[in-house]
């Protein structure tokens, strides 16, 4: 495989450079020191050598073998030291330089190509893929946008890149040759990276659109990578390696640099990405975790720190997908759906739905944030979209804390679809998406969320999952494909779908027919995981089902069976005889005979375990036989099922009817491993044994010369000699080496035994070689040869031994040339083709392998073979090889889910050729064959079970029949005698307690049917708990939340009714909701006044800052004494001066502030300005393209959702005082009923006594009403079962009118009134006022009296009080008839108002929705404004301030003019301009001098020694060249001014010289300031130059707002709104007709045009009034300026005099505060205590340093001494060594033989010690083995090497 190397390999020197320095990195430590295992040849990185320390050579001699041994698992052992600790690549000053940018690989020297042990017998072309047909949809992160055409994904061993708009494929193949593990897209869409898998994999990053290799990382983990990610800027890529290392890695990828290294986690880790907002901050996540890193800066360098999140209370949960938001949070999804928040490390909230359902039914695979809002992707297809703010902002009371919210938006995608994950497109509306879904679809979204939407679309379709079926036609270039629960047929060269079909369970196995079996080849049979299995035939012109496109072909299903009952796993076809054998996994095979109409079941064995793989015997042979393989590596053989008459009439297995050869597989890979070991050890003792004939050889020859040389000198030191004698022992030790050795070798042979796994390895393919032999390929531990086995000659039906032991005859060793793994990789699939003379070899690490065909033994060796990676390495078990009928093309599937196409030693272009379509039968509308959906059907076999057992219960049936109708007759034989009995007397008759012939039997038969009766209530309490919940969640849902029903009331009459509002309660966060709104409203109005009043804020914290007086200086001194009190009592009557001179001032300030300021406008006359704008009756029409929204009138979610909650307050208040007086009204009728029936009973009475006409005072009583509110919803059986009937009557529609209802006032049903929702409680009957007039001929009493001729007194008296009660109870009815009458009307005008409510409510409603949708853009563009208006006010606030420094600057130049021109006074009064030498002097007081810049603080010198005389360069007196006439005017002028002449006062001339100093000093501060202020303005300009950079920024901003309020308002004025008005109310002023369109009519206040028109003269009279106003303050103007120029010419006289007497007494201007200052100086008096303070701790030190010294001259005398001593001691011993040497040299012979045989002893000791320690060695070796073995995850202990096991010494 080739690799190129970068050119950071190679150096211009030609040497290859040193490995830039790694530095631990364990909790912040960083360990520099040198250890063994830094030593080690290689740490993960290829391309550079670590630095190696030299070993002495002993050691280094007597560990070459170990490290020999030990060489391939260095850079293992390394990764493994490194997990603790965290590793930093530092850059070191002398590092190369950057790659260019122009930088590239050649692509095909880096990318790998195929393994050939013989070009000639296998050429590089022997497969090349020109296509892959699968997806492996269930990787994580598998999908990425290249371009808004152009998508890639990983796709095994290449990366797939599909452009959309042509269909084109491209592939790109990996530099390492293995699979890829992660990919990822450069932001920029320049670049993407592919992180490969492999032994320590690579990097490569490409460049798009050209897909050259532009850079190549290496060294980043050890296996694989898992995922991979770029920076926001793209300068850094972070990987993250997969299993065992687990290595985060951040690189420099520009350069090929590592930057930073840690170990992310011991468990798995799913993802790493950058921050996007945060730099330096990295997430992680993983198996029960997630982990936060920082790239944190420290004193020894940048280093990675990580923090792994706590999930505290909250269930621990593996974490797919999370985001980091701005602030440092990160929101992670959950394994139940939900959302986590983390803040610091810790769960801050937990966030769900609301009533507590998860945000997703499953795991949250992806969290995005987009546009300010949460995006999550879940498994359950779902795409919702969340609060940002919300959450963010959300805070939990306790740990492990839920917050409810509801998604903004949703989207299913789909209908069961598994998202993985979603990404974005690269268009310009940036609403375009595409998703991966888990079941093998590739979608486009669109995420906007508005009304024009486009629906999910799929863009490409794949299957799902691995790979369980592949087969080929036998007459097309065709192949069938499966996997998931999907079926699909695809050309091999036009690579089209020609057909697919979706089952309900997913497909296990498939099978294509051969022609033998159909001419045309288009029989399919697939194998289903419920144990079904569908023929299906291909037919062309099919109709597609709905959920299907449109497709050329179609999958008809001819025949459905279900003879397993769990998935089926294989199935084989007999060609000869027409067989078909199906495999299960549970355990049983299943034998059909193949006919045109179907398949006929034979029968079935049962192998009880999990079947593998089956194969037929080859055509060649004479009898037909199944091998089969299971899954604990046994083999069974079984003859075809023809020329035997099986018997299934009562089951169809066949097990003991068919003959069987049982190969029972037994381990011996330990033993064959351990002959290796032998035979690799003799090989090595036979290399050593010719190693040392060789040494003793030359070590005879050696030994004479030194013998020699002995003889002839004298050694004169006894080292050389030891030396020898060692020499000589060391050979002496390796001549018995050998023999050790062989002994050694003996016991370990004798101790050896075999390793036999507990679990038996899987068979997974046999290949016959014979009749009786077979190679078969194993699983697992027992992988890495091929076993040539042989079956016995015996049937094992009835006489098998399960442990006997079976004959393996030959071995073949596979060659492993995986590197990464390690271990022996199982051959896991296999396809012979005798006329390509190949045999393809699927492994179960992705690879295909090639072997030649080897005739009748099928393989002959295993060393000659071609091999390349096709599917993923680590879960891509390679499970069908498959090869066209021509021979031309070959295909794979995998575990992975990916399909490729090879061309068979062929150019792969040759897919471009044209392909014919197949020709299959057309689709002729016949029926298909019935299909299984359950998965409780019943198998074959069970089927035919449950038919015998039928049939027994049948008959068992029939006798029981027959035993009820002997016991019927019995029955009626005992009833005819209990009849009998009965009509016979009493004395005869049987008491009917004698017929009992046992009383136990009937209590018995009573207590069974009361435990019967128990136990159906037990059973009934489930279904009677769940209807009363329905019950009760029906009347909390219908019933409870009414707080009113309708209830009417009629008058007495029957004239008026009126009736109640229906009222539904608020809910019950009503009044919680309405102080939240409160709440903000308030908040909402702080933050404003807090806004308006943050600038006073800060010009009172201004002036207080400036208010701190020194009340107390003597406080802080350090004065002591009478000193002290002195300058107390002077400091004190300073700060009563300074204290009085404050009082002045603040009274001038204060003076001053009533000043008013230019500009200054008088705050009632701006509140006046203000309200006319606000009531000048200026009102613009909001449909204006110009209407500028008020800020106070702005329409917000609060405002919106304020006015919604008090319009639903107030309707609910006035129908519920409505409604009381209704109730009131009712009450009041039930209290008249009962007077009035009072009344009626009482003339009841009065008519008793009367034998005539009593019919007159018998009036029927009122009925009783009740108020409708009880029993509204109690109903009789009555009821309900005329409720039922009704509605089987109207059949199920309740709300058609009822025909046949009565016309009476009788009760009807009471499940009727919640339909119509009416409740009458008015009289059933008319009033019967005149009820008396209708009796007798309708007479009136009084003729009735008339006619009465025996009428009396007493009978008149009665009729007239009749009469009176009638009378009172009329006017009862007619008042109460009169107050319902106007209760009524009441009621129309409150209807009326409540539609309108209603309709008000609407329109509210949709604009708080049309404010919720545009919320989050104003909130967006408000605080644009806000910090724009914060930068603003920022750099206004500058501007000031350097405005104020800029004037500060200019009055201290001020200062300093006017102290010059003081000067220049002082200098006339101190020389009068009559003065001899006055221009002399002006000269010397004038001269410019170059003076040397005195350091801060430093003491200007009395000498002129560091000035410079400028006279005669650049003096700026008159020069040579000007007049002469001043020159003779001026006789002084030929004076030098640097001497004082003869007749001029020294001490005049020395004061003009110090004045001269003070004029210089004077200059300095003045340039000084100068250039302090040009510095100011400059910056000031500056600052004004950003500032209107601002304000335009902030007009820009506010600008937008604007127009974003003129967009919202315009969204606003398109909601239509209903307003009732009355005809009245239309005006129009133009004409007396009104036009027939009122389309463009304005709703305007009546009022308030009125107004408008009274305004015009109010504006009129204003403006007079307002003029005579201006003439009189222009007057009263130029008054107070007369007053002020009189007031200015008082100040300045009084100021003279001042400074008249200041100069009189101080003879110049002074400012008294620097008088009173020099009076006392704190500060000198100060420094003056500290300087005596000082002298006394000075002279105290000098006493104790004189102490001191004399202690320590002692002690050096005394050390002097002690060293004297020493000396005499140290000379006695060098006299004694000097005799001891002598005796030494005079016994040198004896000491010698003495000393050779201690030697010899030391000699021997010491090997033996040697011996010890190296099998000691030995021991540790073996012990870190099975430590490294242990610690890793599911590591598992092998048998002991023999060759490291410790042996006796």
């Amino acid at each position: 495989m080739s690799k190129e190397g970068s050119p950071r390999e190679k150096t211009t020197d030609g040497h290859t450079p040193m490995e830039q320095p790694m530095s631990g990195m364990d909790a912040g430590s960083v360990d520099t020191h040198d250890t063994p295992d830094a030593h080690k040849s290689e740490v993960l990185n290829s391309e550079t050598e670590s630095t190696h320390v030299p070993v002495p050579e002993a050691t280094q001699e007597d560990n070459d073998e170990e490290n020999k041994d030990t060489e391939q698992d260095e850079g293992q052992e390394d990764l493994n030291n490194n997990d603790s600790q965290d590793i930093i690549q530092k850059s070191e000053a002398d590092s190369p330089p950057r790659l260019p940018d122009t930088f590239y690989y050649e692509a095909e020297e880096i990318h790998a190509k195929p393994v050939s042990t013989d070009e000639k017998v296998f050429p590089q072309n022997t497969l090349s893929m020109y296509r892959s047909f699968g997806y492996d949809c269930n990787k994580r992160g598998n999908l990425y946008i290249l371009d808004n055409k152009t998508i890639m994904f990983v796709a095994g061993c290449v990366v797939e890149i599909i452009d959309l708009s042509t269909g084109e494929h491209k592939y790109i193949r990996t530099a390492g040759g293995y699979s890829i593990g992660a990919l990822v897209v450069h932001p920029s869409k320049q670049f993407f990276a592919v992180g490969e898998k492999g032994d320590i994999p690579n990097i490569v990053i490409y460049e798009y659109p050209s897909l050259r290799p532009y850079r190549i990382l290496k060294g980043g983990t050890q296996r694989s990578y898992a995922y991979l990610d770029f920076n926001a800027e793209g300068d850094l890529l972070a990987s993250l390696g997969s299993s065992p290392d687990y290595m985060l890695t951040i690189w420099d990828w520009r350069d090929e640099k590592i930057l930073l290294r840690s170990k992310a986690s011991s468990q798995e880790v799913f993802k790493v990405s950058f921050s996007k907002d945060l730099k330096g901050h990295l997430t992680t996540c993983g198996i029960g975790h997630i982990k936060f890193w920082k790239m944190a800066r420290t004193f020894t360098g940048l280093k990675l720190q990580g923090e792994l999140g706590r999930f505290g209370r909250t269930e621990i949960s593996d974490i797919e997908g999370y985001r980091e938001l701005p602030d440092g949070k990160v929101i992670s999804g959950s394994e139940w759906g939900n959302m986590l928040l983390w803040d610091g490390g810790l769960i801050q909230i937990e966030v769900c739905r609301t009533k507590v359902k998860p945000c997703h039914a499953g795991p949250i695979q992806q969290v995005l944030l987009h546009e300010s809002d949460v995006y999550t992707v879940g498994e359950d297809g779902y795409i919702r979209v969340w609060d940002f703010e919300t959450i963010d902002t959300a805070e939990g009371n306790d740990e492990g804390s839920k917050m409810e919210i509801d998604p903004l938006n949703e989207l299913r995608v789909g209908t069961d679809s598994k998202l993985m994950g979603i990404t974005h497109g690269v268009v310009d509306d940036m609403s375009l998406w595409f998703a991966q879904d888990a079941k093998g679809n590739i979608w486009k979204l669109d995420l906007t969320f508005s009304k024009n939407s486009v629906d999910p679309e799929i863009i490409l379709s794949f299957m799902s999952g691995a790979v369980t079926g592949l087969d080929v036609s036998s007459v097309y270039n065709i192949f069938a494909s499966s996997a998931g629960n999907s079926i699909r047929v695809n050309n091999i060269i036009s690579q089209d779908l020609l057909s697919q079909r979706i089952f309900p369970t997913e497909v296990t196995s498939l099978k294509w027919f051969p022609s033998v079996f159909n001419e045309k080849s288009d029989g399919i049979l697939v194998g289903f995981s419920d144990g079904v299995i569908r023929y299906l035939k291909l037919r062309s012109g099919a109709k597609p089902t709905a959920i299907e496109k449109k497709l050329e072909y179609d999958l008809k299903m001819i025949q459905v069976l279900k003879p397993h009952t769990k998935p089926v796993t294989f199935i084989t076809v007999e060609v000869k005889n027409q067989w078909i054998a199906t495999g299960s996994t549970d355990g049983t095979v299943f034998f059909f005979h193949f006919t045109p109409k179907g398949l006929n079941p034979i029968g079935f064995v049962n192998v009880k375990e999990e079947i593998t793989y089956m194969t037929w015997t080859p055509a060649q042979y004479d009898k037909a036989r199944l091998l089969v393989c299971l899954k604990n590596g046994i083999v069974y053989e079984f003859e075809g099922p023809g020329g035997i008459k099986f018997d299934t009439s009562v089951s169809y297995s066949i097990e003991s009817q068919l003959p069987v050869r049982i190969f029972r597989f037994r381990s011996i890979k330990s033993r064959l491993r351990h002959e290796e070991e032998l035979e690799r050890k003799r090989k090595e003792e036979e290399e050593r044994q010719k190693k040392l004939e060789e040494e003793r050889r030359l070590r005879g020859i050696e030994k004479k010369e030194k013998v020699e040389e002995e003889e002839e000198e004298v050694v004169p030191d006894i080292v050389p000699e030891i030396k020898d004698i060692n020499t000589e022992g060391d050979k002496a030790d390796k001549t018995i080496e050998p023999e050790e050795e062989d002994e050694e070798g003996k016991k370990e042979e004798d101790d050896w035994k075999p390793y036999i796994p507990e679990t038996p390895s899987a068979a997974l393919f046999a290949v016959y070689t014979s009749p009786d032999t077979f190679w078969l390929s194993m699983d697992d531990y027992d992988a890495g040869y091929l076993y040539h086995c042989q079956l016995g000659n015996k049937d094992d039906r009835f006489q098998y031994n399960p442990e006997r032991s079976d004959n393996v005859v030959n071995t073949l060793p596979v060659p492993n040339t995986d590197l990464a793994h390690g271990d022996d990789i199982p051959l896991t699939s296999i396809l012979i083709k005798e006329k390509l003379n190949l045999i393809f070899v699927g492994l179960k690490n992705g690879f295909i392998r090639i072997y030649p065909y080897g005739g009748k033994q099928v393989f002959q060796s295993l060393e000659q073979y071609w091999t390349r990676s096709a599917h993923d390495s680590e879960y891509g078990v390679v499970t069908h090889l498959v090869t066209s009928f021509d021979d031309r093309f070959a295909l794979s599937g995998g575990a992975d889910g990916n399909i490729f196409g090879y061309v068979i030693k062929g150019d792969p272009h040759i897919t471009k050729e044209h392909s014919d379509s197949p020709k299959m039968p057309a689709f002729t509308g016949e029926v298909e064959a019935q299909d299984i959906t359950e998965a409780s059907h019943y198998s074959i076999e069970e089927e035919k079970q449950k038919a015998e057992e039928d049939k027994m219960k049948k008959s068992a049936e029939a006798l029981k029949n027959e035993m009820r109708q002997q016991i019927e007759g019995l029955k009626g034989k005992f009833r005819k005698l209990l009849g009998v009995n009965d009509q016979l007397p009493g004395d005869l008759r049987i008491p009917r307690e004698n017929f009992i012939l046992d009383e136990n039997i009937r209590k018995n038969f009573q207590n069974e049917l009361k435990e019967k009766a128990d136990q159906s209530i037990k059973e009934l309490a489930w279904e009677s708990e769940r209807c009363a919940i329905a019950l009760k969640k029906l009347e909390q849902w219908f019933t409870e939340p009414i707080g009113q029903d309708v209830v009417s009331c009629k008058s007495f009459d029957g004239q008026w009714e009126v009736s109640t509002f229906r009222t539904i309660e608020l809910p019950s966060d009503f009044y919680a909701m309405q102080e939240e709104i409160e709440r903000q409203k308030a908040a909402y109005l702080e933050r404003t006044k807090r806004r308006e009043t943050a600038e006073n804020s800060e010009d009172k914290s201004d002036s207080v800052r400036g208010t701190q007086t020194a009340d107390s200086k003597m406080s802080q001194t350090k004065l002591k004494g009478a000193k002290a009190m002195r300058v107390e009592r002077l400091l004190r009557k300073m700060e009563e001066r300074a204290r009085r001179r404050q009082k002045r001032k603040e009274e001038w300030t204060e003076l001053y502030s009533k000043k008013k300021p230019d500009g200054y406008d008088d705050p009632a006359e701006v509140d006046n300005i203000r309200y006319a704008k606000e009531h000048m009756g200026n009102y613009f029409l909001k449909t204006a393209s110009n209407y500028v929204v008020p800020i106070d009138q702005r329409l917000t979610v609060l405002r919106a959702l304020d006015r919604i909650m008090k319009i639903r307050y107030a309707t609910y208040t006035y129908k519920k005082e409505f409604n009381k007086r209704v109730l009131d009204l009712i009450e009041r009728k039930r209290a008249l009923t009962e007077q009035i029936n009072g009344e009626y009973q009482r003339l009841q009475n009065l008519g008793q006594n009367q034998t005539v006409n009593r019919e007159l005072f018998n009036i029927p009583l009122l009925p009783l009403t009740d108020n409708g509110q009880t029993n509204r919803f109690e109903f009789t059986r009555e009821e309900i079962q005329a409720f039922r009937e009704e509605h089987e009557q109207r059949n199920g529609d309740l709300t058609k009118p009822d025909e046949e209802a009565s016309a009476t006032n009788t009760r009807v049903s009471s499940l009727k009134r919640p339909l119509d929702l009416r409740w009458s409680v008015n009289l059933k009957e008319p009033l019967p006022i005149n009820q008396s007039n209708g009796i007798h001929n309708n007479y009136t009493p009084n003729e009735i009296l008339q006619q009465t001729k025996d009428s009396d007194p007493f009978t008149h008296r009665l009729f007239f009080e009749r009469d009176q009660i009638l009378q009172n109870v009329q006017e009862t009815m007619r008042i109460f008839d009169k107050d319902v009458c106007l209760l009524y009307y009441l009621k129309i005008i409150k209807s009326l108002r409540a539609k309108e409510t209603d309709l008000r409510c609407i329109t509210f409603y949709e604009e708080l929705m049309l404010t919720k949708e545009f919320e989050r853009t104003e909130t967006d563009l408000e605080n644009k404004v806000i910090e724009a208006t914060k930068r603003f006010d920022n750099e206004q606030a500058k501007l000031f301030e350097f405005q104020g420094k800029v004037d500060s600057k200019k009055r201290d130049i001020d200062i300093l003019d006017d102290k010059m021109k003081q000067l220049y006074a002082g200098f006339d009064e101190m020389i009068p301009k009559e003065h001899r030498f006055y221009n002399y002097l002006l000269r010397v007081l004038n001269k410019k001098i170059k003076r040397k810049k005195r350091a801060e603080g430093e003491e200007a010198d009395d000498s002129d020694d560091g000035s410079q005389d400028l006279d005669d360069d650049d003096d700026w007196e008159l020069e040579d060249d000007e007049d002469e006439d001043l020159a003779n005017e001026d006789p002084t002028r030929q004076l030098d001014v640097d001497i004082c002449p003869p007749n001029l006062d020294q001490k005049m001339y020395d004061e003009v010289v110090a004045l001269r100093e003070k004029r210089l000093d004077l200059d300095e501060a003045i340039a000084d300031e100068k250039t302090v202020l040009q510095s100011l303005q400059q910056t000031y300009g500056q600052t004004q130059i950003y500032s209107n950079k601002v304000e335009a920024e902030l007009k820009a901003k506010q600008t937008d707002l604007i127009e974003f309020q003129r967009k919202k308002q315009q969204k606003i004025n398109d909601i239509n709104v209903a307003v009732s008005i009355r005809s009245h109310q239309i005006r129009y002023d133009r004409s007396t007709h009104l036009p027939d369109d009122l389309s463009d009519s304005l709703i305007f206040n009546k009022n308030n045009k009125s107004a408008l028109t009274h305004r015009i003269v109010d504006v009129k009279t204003e403006i007079k009034r307002e003029k005579e106003r201006y003439v009189n303050k222009k007057q009263e103007k130029k008054n107070l300026a007369h007053e002020l120029r009189h007031a200015v010419q008082i100040i300045q006289r009084l100021t003279d005099e001042c400074n008249k007497l200041m100069t009189e007494k101080f003879g110049k201007l002074v400012e008294l505060e620097k008088i009173e200052g020099a009076i006392v100086n704190l500060q000198i008096e100060e420094l003056k205590q500290r300087l005596d303070d000082a002298g006394d701790e000075y002279y105290n030190t000098i006493a104790q340093y004189e102490n001191q010294k004399i202690e320590e001259n002692e002690d050096t005398i005394d050390l002097l001494k002690t060293n004297t001593k020493r000396l005499d001691e140290l000379t006695q011993l060098v006299d004694d060594k000097r005799h001891l040497d002598e005796q030494l040299i005079g016994r040198k012979g004896k000491a010698v033989d003495e000393l050779s045989g201690q030697s010899k002893q030391n000699v021997e000791e010491f090997d033996r010690l040697c011996t010890l320690v190296q099998l000691q060695a030995q021991e540790i070796e073996a012990l870190k083995a099975e430590i490294s073995i242990l610690s890793r995850k599911g590591g598992h202990i092998l048998p002991p090497n023999p060759a490291i096991l410790p042996q006796n010494a």
